[in-house]
């Protein structure tokens, strides 16, 4: 698991000087920072989120204890973190206003406007759905704004410990990536580049992947799908294959695939977008949907297509043939992905001195 993506959350407060913990106190925290303990509760909320998340989006990772012990071990460095940038921002004298809480609430309220579907949704429902959220965590509207204001000091600690120093990559910088990745692609290698470690190779394979990806023949689509659960009974095959058949016939019969997508795709993701897929390249889709996406002309809408997710209706909107990478085409990306990788380590080497400095003590219980 990375962090694609993942959110950030802190705690204001600082305690110059070192506060003797009681024993009952300590039996309540998971650790202390500076003196400043980190409280079990909050933990467990910050757990249980992060629980929830990777359920979802990997749930056979997760059924691991190894990996939900990872997790949770990391969910305290995580706080650890944080507490520390906290406790910087204070010494830095940086200030959270109550205007800069407001925005950051009315930008949170906002992604409550949609449901999953994507279906836009009353005030009156957005703000169920928000309270709702809420409630769900453990939190009252006062710790809400308390948290955001974390958020806001940490991120403001951040800005003007390390993005304030940050200076752009050069040209040069720029090409001599783009070069490895020229060189890696030509290779056709699947390992590590020579010359870098594991992380570094790693970068760069997701780069130069996507490079490829965007360089190769691709064929843009949309979708319905009538989804089917794993080991689909004959029945349930007959009925979802007869729903995409009718769906086949709306659309022959002039409705816009975008919104027969939102109303009738068990797509949610893409459902969202109007059924639009993205690009499709040869060797990555299932196999009966890469090759009805190559044989559509442009506008073309297929039949019922059968893939292990379930009955997909897919029409091709746009064609683009293979073509050779070129530097000027890429140079924009390359530079932001370079300025974003220059600035994540040199974040991580700041908080990393913040811990070598930093009296801190663990006690996450081990059944935890």
């Amino acid at each position: 698991m990375n962090s694609s993506g993942r959110t950030f959350l802190f705690s204001a407060l600082m305690m110059i000087a070192f506060v003797p913990v009681s024993a009952k106190l300590l039996e309540d925290t998971v650790a202390v920072v500076n003196g400043k303990p980190i409280l079990l509760s909050e933990y467990q909320k910050e757990a249980a989120t992060a629980q929830d998340y990777w359920s979802k989006t990997n749930p056979a990772a997760m059924a691991d204890p190894a990996n939900l012990r990872k997790l949770k071990e990391s969910t305290l460095e995580q706080l650890i973190d944080r507490e520390l940038l906290i406790q910087e921002g204070a010494r830095l004298k940086i200030k959270v206003r109550e205007r800069e809480i407001d925005n950051a609430v009315d930008e949170i309220k906002a992604r409550f406007r949609k449901d999953e579907r994507g279906n836009n949704l009353s005030e009156a429902e957005a703000e169920a759905a928000f309270q709702q959220q809420l409630k769900g965590e453990g939190l009252d509207w006062g710790r809400f704004r308390e948290r955001l204001s974390h958020q806001i000091m940490a991120r403001k600690t951040i800005d003007d410990a390390v993005k304030a120093k940050m200076v752009p990559p050069s040209e040069e910088e720029t090409k001599a990536y783009f070069a490895k990745i020229q060189s890696y692609l030509d290779s056709k290698s699947t390992g590590t580049p020579a010359g870098m470690d594991e992380e570094e190779g790693m970068a760069l394979r997701e780069v130069a992947g996507q490079v490829k990806a965007l360089s190769s023949e691709r064929v843009r689509v949309q979708r319905v799908l009538i989804r089917l659960s794993p080991g689909a009974s004959e029945n349930e095959k007959k009925r979802a294959r007869k729903t995409a058949e009718d769906v086949k016939k709306r659309l022959d019969g002039g409705e816009e695939f975008a919104v027969v997508a939102k109303e009738d795709s068990e797509d949610p993701e893409s459902a969202a977008r109007g059924g639009d897929l993205g690009y499709i390249l040869r060797g990555i889709a299932p196999p009966e949907l890469e090759k009805a996406a190559f044989a559509l002309g442009v506008g073309d809408t297929s039949g019922p297509i059968y893939t292990e997710a379930g009955y997909n209706i897919i029409r091709v909107t746009e064609k683009r043939a293979a073509e050779k990478p070129e530097y000027e085409k890429f140079k924009d990306e390359l530079a932001n992905f370079l300025g974003g990788a220059s600035f994540q380590k040199k974040v991580e080497d700041f908080v990393q001195g913040l811990r070598d400095k930093a009296a801190i003590e663990r006690n996450l219980p081990a059944t935890l």
